[in-house]
């Protein structure tokens, strides 16, 4: 093989490399780009997780509190209640 033959196939070969790193550059820049994208959709999701977790947690606080409160409103009913169970077997009415 010739030195001219020589630097020819040279040649071919580094055209043959450029075009596959034109290739592999345009390749990566589209990927780049739907990763920038996935990122975006992750990033609102996030989002929205975050929102609905503290819309849960106040929910649930929410719920707590009226539930304490139920409880006590049947607890105070239930004293009265047997306040006046109490008072009937007495004889509240003054005959007793």
């Amino acid at each position: 093989m010739t030195p001219e033959e020589r630097f020819q196939r040279i040649e071919e070969n580094l055209d043959i490399a450029t075009g596959l790193i034109v290739k592999t550059d345009e390749r990566l820049d589209r990927i780049s780009s739907r990763l920038d994208r996935v990122s975006d959709r992750l990033d609102r999701i996030s989002d929205r997780l975050d929102r609905a977790v503290r819309l849960a947690v106040h929910e649930a606080r929410t719920e707590r509190r009226k539930r304490r409160e139920v409880e006590q409103g049947v607890q105070e009913l239930r004293e009265t209640l047997k306040a006046f169970i109490d008072s009937l077997r007495k004889g509240g009415n003054g005959q007793g």
